[in-house]
Parts: structure tokens; sequence; C-alpha cells
């Protein structure tokens, strides 16, 4: 193990001096200093402060991610070109040890960075979110949606399964007969009355109730965040709202919204909101008359409950960790192919697999990964259609991290805690996987190829 880090130790200082990683450096340093004076996002103080977050970080992703890729394809491959590597080939080190060296130099020199540009960034950020406000509800907003974290708690779903099984056999047993089959027509309609349970009818209500909650303590703040539709489409939805005590129905606080349909939109509740646990929230239409619409509730996340578990900071390391395991797994794509190929094709085949997988769900869409195609004529490739996605789904699911979904910016810049299993789950698909294909065909290739004749 000693010789592999005296490896990463040369590779570390390599990469300090390499120009084009000197290069991303200044770009990034650059934008990170004009980004909190340029960010103006919504002309609000927290718009301002959820701008300057999201820029400043998928820049620091970004422009790491190029000088990894550059700088993990030369390491190896310029080497072997130049043939500086016959004086460590001929040393008692083995071909091991070269690519673990490697790979641990390369990411030390992303930690670095990684933990110099996000403290630089949390100063900035610090900074921004501690100037004056102009409303009392932007600092509001600060305080408890961007600088913090929370968990959002769905509605509990009634048991459509077992109300619908029990519909089918009573309608089995009047002699009906079910096309193609039962449990079909048991699925169809717990669809049907998990549709029917988000629409509220014009002059209408409808209870939601949420368990395992929270008690309330010291300055937990509750926040109902919602997305709604209109049916038929209107301009604008006035909803009225009532928090009511799970056990005795008594309302417990009153308000009326009236917001743009399709949007996200969250209010505050007062903390006696949870009673035992359990929170129940009356949804009201009080538009009546011809033509007035239903409101709907469309998808499972467009009625959530959500409460603090933990603060902006721990989220913001959890991001940068996030960042790094990306990093990690383009530092053992660019050493594994710089054992065999020269560095611009190296840099060309990581960059397009970065590619691919910050598009990873958008490729999967493309080619009607989550569609069911049963006509040819539908289908864009044809009779081909189903050989193509059956070799190609499994490629891009399995062999491709989705760098979208291990991305906490999104989840950091809304307040949302970042569960500590995607980090696992981020670890496994890009630092497990990465050091796979690095120290299994890479090893062999790598081991396989002649650099130089080893003298023990």
């Amino acid at each position: 193990m000693g010789r592999a880090l005296a490896i990463a130790r040369l590779t570390f200082w390599e990469g300090i001096r390499m120009r084009i990683v000197l290069v991303f450096l200044a770009v990034m340093l650059l934008f990170l200093v004009v980004m909190p004076f340029w960010a103006k996002g919504d002309e609000t103080l927290a718009g301002r402060l959820q701008t300057f977050l999201s820029y400043s970080l998928f820049m620091l992703g970004f422009l790491l991610a190029l000088a990894t890729s550059f700088f993990s394809c030369a390491t190896l491959s310029e080497e072997i070109r130049v043939k500086t590597l016959h004086l460590v080939v001929t040393k008692p080190v083995t071909r091991f040890q070269i690519l673990l060296g490697k790979w641990l130099g390369v990411n030390a020199l992303n930690l670095l960075i990684i933990v110099l540009s996000g403290l630089l960034v949390y100063a900035f950020a610090f900074f921004v979110q501690s100037r004056p406000e102009e409303f009392a509800r932007d600092r509001v907003k600060i305080d408890n949606v961007i600088w913090t974290a929370r968990i959002a708690a769905t509605p509990d779903r009634p048991d459509f399964e077992t109300q619908a099984a029990e519909e089918m056999d009573r309608r089995e047993r009047d002699g009906e007969e079910f096309s193609p089959s039962k449990e079909d027509a048991v699925k169809e309609r717990v669809r049907e009355l998990s549709e029917k349970w988000r629409i509220i009818e014009p002059g209408a209500y409808r209870i939601y109730e949420f368990a395992d909650l929270p008690e309330r303590q010291g300055d937990l703040v509750y926040q109902i965040r919602f997305k709604l539709r209109a049916l038929p489409y209107a301009e604008k939805l006035m909803v009225q709202w009532a928090i009511v005590d799970p056990g005795t129905g008594e309302p417990l606080q009153k308000l009326m919204t009236e917001e743009r349909p399709g949007e996200i939109h969250q209010f505050m509740v007062r903390q006696n909101a949870v009673v035992d646990g359990r929170a129940a929230i009356a949804v009201f239409n009080p538009l009546t008359g011809e033509g007035a619409p239903s409101i709907y509730f469309e998808g499972e996340d467009s009625l959530e409950l959500l409460y603090k578990v933990g603060d902006f900071e721990g989220n913001y390391v959890k991001t940068l960790v996030l960042t790094f395991f990306r990093l990690s797994f383009l530092c053992a794509l660019g050493v594994f192919f710089g054992t065999f190929v020269s560095f611009p094709v190296a840099c060309f085949c990581v960059l397009t697999i970065f590619l691919l997988c910050l598009g990873a769900p958008w490729w999967l869409e493309s080619i009607g990964a989550n569609l069911t195609i049963v006509d040819p004529r539908a289908d864009p490739y044809g009779t081909w259609g189903p050989l193509i996605r059956m070799l190609l789904v499994p490629i891009l699911r399995v062999m491709l991290p989705d760098f979208l979904t291990y991305d906490g910016v999104g989840s950091l810049i809304d307040g949302t805690f970042i569960e500590y299993g995607l980090l696992l789950e981020a670890a496994l698909a890009t630092i497990l996987y990465g050091l796979i294909l690095l120290f299994l065909p890479g090893w062999i290739i790598f081991r396989l190829r002649e650099v130089a004749e080893v003298v023990v």
C-alpha cells in the first residue's frame, strides 16, 4: 500500500502543476467570486440565494468534471506516450499499485479542491443570506425553506387494494365476467379510486390525513406544499384550507389561497397542527355554479407536509460528497481508458460517458423504456423496437450511473433533507462501479500491455 500511496503523492503534485487543471481552477474561482454579486433570481433575497447556490454548485461540479476527465486521462496515457512510465514499471511496484495510486492521487486533488471551493461557496452563501431583506416574508422563506433540511410527508393513502378486491368479489358473485382477467379489473379499479381520491368537486371538500409525524418541539415549523390542477383549466384556483384536529375534527387553523394551477406553492401552519404524531387537512373547493372547475392533486407528491429534521450545513456537506462520488467515477473511467488508448481518445470516451450519465433519464425516455408498445406501427423502431430496448435499457440503467439522481443541488436549494440512503446508493453506483471497472478489465489490459521490462 505504501508504494501505491507514493504514486498517489506524485500524481497529486503532477495535477497541481498541470496547466489545464490550473486553467479550470482559475475559471471556477473567477466565477465563484463574481456570482454572488451577479445572481439576482426573482429580485428577492431568497431568490438571489437560491440562484447563487444553484449556479455556483453546478459550475463547481461541471468544471471539476472536465478537469478530472482531462487529468485522469493524461496521468497514465501521457506517461506511456513519452515513456516516463518506463522508470516506474522497472521498480518493485505492481501494475495494480500503479492504477490504485493514480486513482487515489486524482481523487486526493479533487477532494482538496472540493473542500476549498465548498468553503468559498458556503462563505458567499452565508454572506448573501445574511443581507438585510426587503420583506419579512423573505426572511421567513430563507430560514424555513432554504437554510434548513426538511422531510416531506405525504397523506396516508386509503387501502384501495382491499376495497377494489372486495368490490370485484361482489361483482363476480353476481355473475359478472372480467376481461381480460379479474386481476386486471382490480388494478384498474385501484387506479380509478386513487384518481378520485385526489379530485375535489366544486362545492365539496376532502380530508387528507398524515401519520407518524414528529411532535412539536423547539423551533419546529410545519409547512404545506401543494400543486393543483383545474378541471377544466382555470387561470387561478381559489382553495380553502382547514387544519383540523385528527381526533375530534375541531378546526385549528383556516386560510384561503388563490394561486395559479400547475405550480408549486406552500404555506406555513401553526405548531399545534400535529396532535399525537398525526395531522389532518381539510381541502375545500369553494367554487360553485355552472362551469366551476374541480381541483385535482396531480401525483403522489402534489400534497405534502414538510417539517425540519436537519440543518443547511449538513445538507450542504452531503451535496459536496455526492459531487465527489461522481468525480471518483469519472476518475476511474479516465485511468481505465488511459491504459489502452491515447489521451485524445480517452478524453472523448470519458466525456461521452459523462454526457450519457447526465442525461440518463432522457435517453431512457427517448427509446421508450417506460412504455408498453404493442403495435409495431406505433413503435419508432418498428418491429426491431423490443429487441433494441432489450439491449439498450439494461446498459443505460445498470452500466451508467444517473448523475441527475445522484445530485443534491436541487434538494439543497429546496431545503429537502438528503437521505443517507441516497449517499450509499450513489457510492455503490459510482465509486464501487468505477473501481470494479478499473481494477478488473483495466488491470488486466494494463498488465498484458508491454510497457517495459520489469526488473525486480
